[in-house]
């Protein structure tokens, strides 16, 4: 598999991995449309957190290029200048509101203004109009780095082994070891160096892939080695890395492996050979620790050698009829796994129309709706992304099984689904639609709706304090809908006024509160629900009903 494909298939996978994450609290999603210009303004400066400057001996060191962001949501204001040589920037006709203010730079930690910690919520700042804001400054920290040396069994460096950063992440109905965050490729000497890296909890994965090609007998490999040197995921051993830390000397020692052949078949819907084709296969932790391909031969034969041990996806598609894609998992330990057939079909159609329910907010643009397929068995990522016609009637393509169909709008909190139908009518919103092979499912009706049931409120310690810097995580109480999904699942953290919102079908639910220091954590993993539960407190919510909690500060789950 070339290296635009990993690339490629890694982002879209990051993308699904934390889809059920919130953005940052100050981190707008992207760029508002401007609003009618002010004449307040912020000012500050950014230097490198804990950097002396040699010639004062002061921590002072002034930070450039730094992108620097205004934000108040309610006014759709959301803008950003750079920081000069000397670190300091001016954000100018801002119209009177409440702002948030935020930095960014590669390898430092994205910070807000007034924040208690690394990547916590900052403090709001009321600006008036002509007022001119000043001392708005921060300290950025670099990112963390982790280094070391790879070797091989006979204590000789390792050049051109992959190194990567890892997290469990639930993804697609599983809790797997996932990549997370920028690679790191071994020199000459063995040494590695992954860098710009969050503050958070990583495990550390090794790998090596040999670039010999034309020796089909070549039984040589080295398996996936996990720090402090172990094959087994369960053995593995977690880092904890804060901001600007260098964890260094994480030296592991590669495990040699029995590589083996993976062949079969790749036909067509009709049977006939996919004569042409490509067949890539993946691990599919979605690491980049391995990838190959073979083309398939005149009789729909293909054989990919040199595969190392570890849980695989393989995919073919007619280089004529791309939307045509053939795929099936292998599991390959110490022998050669034969007779696979993949077989190439037509993806199916689901067909219908989006409707609104009556009475509600303004309707938005078709453009702004997106319709989308998520697998019931959470065999794969969410895919069939689409938007409704000007009619608002839609035509969505999906491969064949149990899948569960999910609509929301991009832009604007107003709407969101309240069910879908059937072409006889039959409510399938949760239940989910069993989709044929190469056929067209029609008459879905997607109603969305902007009576949503709320749940909001405030979050204090111990001590009665209100709480800002905390994530609010709202479940069901029936552990049977912590699926692939599922819309009885929500995250919210307090705002500015210090107030948190979550809008939920109705329901019986769970609320926990709990600071959270890796915003990377999966937090739908039913492992963290389960120890959320017990502690969690209970309420039910009837459908566009309002309700108002008063919640305490809990221990946070252990991931």
């Amino acid at each position: 598999m070339s290296q635009t494909v990993f690339c490629l298939v890694t982002l879209l996978l990051a993308t699904g991995a934390l889809a059920q994450q919130p953005p940052p609290r100050d981190a707008p999603a992207r760029d508002t449309p401007p609003a009618a210009a002010g004449t307040a303004v912020i000012r500050g400066r950014v230097l490198v957190a804990g950097a002396l400057r040699q010639d004062s001996g002061q921590a002072d060191r002034p930070l450039s290029r730094v992108e620097v962001r205004a934000a108040c949501a309610p006014l759709k204001v959301n803008k950003a200048v750079l920081t000069d040589g000397d670190g300091r920037y001016e954000i100018a006709d801002l119209p009177a509101g409440r702002y948030t203010v935020s930095f960014s730079r590669a390898n430092y930690v994205r910070a807000s203004y007034g924040q208690r910690r690394p990547l916590g919520p900052g403090a709001p700042i009321d600006v008036a109009n002509g007022q001119i804001v000043t001392r708005v400054d921060a300290a950025l920290q670099r990112t963390g780095v982790i280094a070391g040396r790879i070797l091989d069994e006979f204590g000789d460096p390792m050049t051109g082994a992959m190194v990567v950063p890892m997290r469990y992440m639930f993804i697609n109905g599983e809790r797997r070891m996932q990549r997370l965050g920028p690679a790191g490729i071994t020199n000459d000497l063995g040494e590695y160096r992954i860098h710009g890296l969050s503050p958070g909890r990583y495990y550390v994965s090794a790998s090596f892939r040999s670039l010999r090609s034309g020796d089909r007998d070549d039984r040589a490999a080295y398996a996936p080695t996990y720090y402090p040197g172990t094959g087994n995921v369960a053995e593995a051993q977690r880092l904890t890395i804060a901001a600007g830390e260098t964890i260094p000397a994480i030296n592991m020692t590669l495990l040699p492996a029995v590589a083996v052949h993976v062949s079969g078949v790749a036909l067509d819907g009709a049977g006939r050979p996919l004569t042409g084709a490509w067949v890539s296969i993946a691990d599919r932790s979605f690491n980049g620790m391995f990838g190959s391909s073979s083309q398939v031969e005149p009789d729909g034969t293909f054989a990919i050698s040199g595969v190392p041990p570890g849980d695989y996806t393989l995919r073919a598609s007619p280089r004529a009829s791309p939307e045509v894609v053939a795929t099936a998992d292998v599991t390959v330990s110490t022998a050669d796994v034969k007779d696979v057939q993949i077989v190439a079909v037509k993806p199916s159609t689901l067909r219908g129309r989006v409707v609104f329910e009556a009475g509600g907010a303004k309707r938005p643009a078709p453009a702004a709706v997106r319709l989308n397929i998520v697998r019931a068995n959470g065999s794969m990522p969410m895919q069939g992304i689409d938007t409704p016609k000007d009619d608002w009637t839609f035509e969505v393509k999906t491969t064949a099984g149990h899948i569960l169909m999910r609509a929301g709008v991009f832009g604007t909190g107003d709407w969101r689904l309240k069910r879908v139908l059937s072409g006889d009518g039959v409510a399938v919103t949760d239940t989910g639609i069993d989709v044929p092979v190469n056929a067209t499912v029609d008459g879905l009706v997607v109603e969305l709706t902007s009576r949503s049931a709320e749940i909001s409120g405030t979050v204090a310690d111990a001590a009665g304090a209100s709480v800002r810097d905390c994530v609010v995580v709202v479940f069901a109480q029936d552990q049977g809908r912590w699926t692939t999904g599922t819309r009885y699942f929500g995250i919210g953290r307090p705002d500015q006024d210090q107030v948190f919102h979550v809008r939920l079908p109705a329901g019986d639910y769970l609320a926990a509160a709990f600071e959270l220091d890796d915003p990377a954590v999966s937090l739908n993993d039913p492992e963290i629900l389960q120890q959320l539960r017990d502690r969690a407190t209970r309420l039910s919510i009837d459908d566009a009903e309002k309700k108002t909690l008063a919640l305490t500060l809990g221990e946070p789950p252990v991931y």
